[in-house]
């Protein structure tokens, strides 16, 4: 990413951590399959959407040999699956007063950044640096906010709560923000309210908050930092994938919104990435069911013994249409992309460190995962950039 995302700044390099010793047989087979290898052994059927939305463990006819899975799956909210194109904004950066206004900055002085990073042609952006605030503008409709009387780089943060909302329940806590203390469970529910009367976002989508983090500060007041998902028609855009070794997939900051609120109704820190509009979407009819998914995964894996899957999500891996001109970067302006429908079956991997997570979500370095395409059974898996098999 350039130097105008925020991360890039407070210092987000991949250290993998808590890697797992894999069996020498277990790496033969996967070198032996390769990286989107279609396991042959398992046979495999196929459902409609509205048979998927049913789709349950209970469901299984066995139970798989390798894998722990979670105690439930929830595909209920799912509307249709779908064939979509996206496409990053263009000229973007002609809101960018109207975004001011939405995080309470007033008469920015604007300076043009030209984007350009090692050849490659990336989108340009307007910033303004001052007393009171950062803000970056893209051409290509991602932006970044900082309250800079708020955040204090070199301040130490300690995590105490983190809560995974696909399958956690809220816990009972209540957050001492600067303006008073609230609950923590009514704290999400006014930041949902904020994100969803948000004007600056796309409302094509449904914004769902999937993971909270608590910090406390020295002084012992809280910050909260949320991530939140851009759904469509229940399946979510996904936002964990590793760009590493193919410039095709979006990197990991993938499609999400991210927020730290020091007090309630005013994020002192947002970020989107990865910011694309619908151009086309056509509905898949037919999908790889339930119970073939978790055979192939079952097989793909056979050999680790009981490996942990934490959650199982329905996700959409987003991919860029690649450019006639080889110099295109992803994140220019106007930027193709096309998406795939796939079964993620998230594996706990290790433990995120305090220091790496300033203000986002460092939730891509809590998983590897296992995705099965919905509409071919190709498997692939990110166990070579994390790591995870050496």
């Amino acid at each position: 990413m350039r130097a105008k995302v925020i991360f890039i700044a407070f210092c987000i390099l991949y250290l993998p951590t808590g890697c797992q010793q894999v069996p020498d047989e277990v790496k033969d087979r996967m070198e032996n399959y390769g990286e989107g290898g279609q396991i042959e052994k398992t046979e495999v059927s196929y459902c409609t959407v509205e048979e998927l939305r049913n789709a349950s463990i209970e469901e299984l006819d066995h139970v798989p040999g390798n894998l722990k899975l979670p105690k439930k799956v929830d595909f209920s909210g799912i509307e249709s699956i779908e064939n979509l194109v996206l496409k990053r904004e263009e000229n973007y950066d002609e809101n960018k007063d109207k975004i001011a206004e939405v995080f309470g900055v007033e008469n920015p002085e604007w300076n043009l950044i030209e984007g350009y990073m090692e050849d490659y042609h990336t989108s340009d952006w307007y910033e303004y640096k001052g007393k009171d605030a950062y803000l970056a503008v893209d051409k290509n409709g991602e932006l970044s906010y900082i309250d800079e009387e708020e955040y204090d780089e070199g301040e130490r943060l300690h995590t105490v709560e983190r809560v995974h909302l696909n399958r956690e329940e809220c816990p009972d806590m209540v957050c001492n923000l600067k303006t008073g203390q609230i609950p923590l469970s009514e704290m999400l529910e006014k930041t949902q309210e904020w994100v969803d009367g948000c004007e600056i976002l796309q409302n094509k989508f449904d914004y769902e908050l999937r993971t909270v983090c608590v910090k406390k500060k020295p002084d012992k007041t809280h910050r909260v930092a949320v991530l939140f998902q851009p759904m469509y028609k229940g399946v979510g855009l996904n936002y964990l994938a590793d760009g590493d070794g193919d410039l095709s997939i979006i990197p990991y900051e993938g499609a999400r919104v991210v927020l730290n609120f020091a007090e309630i109704d005013k994020p002192f820190y947002f970020c989107n990435y990865t910011n694309a509009y619908i151009v086309e979407e056509n509905p898949i009819d037919e999908v790889l069911d339930f119970k073939s998914a978790v055979n192939l995964v079952d097989e793909k894996l056979s050999g680790f013994a009981g490996l942990k899957v934490c959650e199982i999500r329905i996700e959409y891996m987003i991919y860029a249409e690649k450019s006639e001109n080889e110099n295109d970067n992803v994140e220019r302006e106007g930027a193709v992309f096309h998406t795939k429908p796939v079964y993620s079956f998230l594996i706990e991997f290790g433990e995120v460190d305090d220091a790496r997570e300033t203000l986002g979500i460092m939730e891509k370095d809590e998983y590897v995962y296992v995705n099965v395409d919905m509409t071919d059974g190709t498997i692939t898996t990110n166990f070579e950039e994390r790591n995870f098999h050496n």
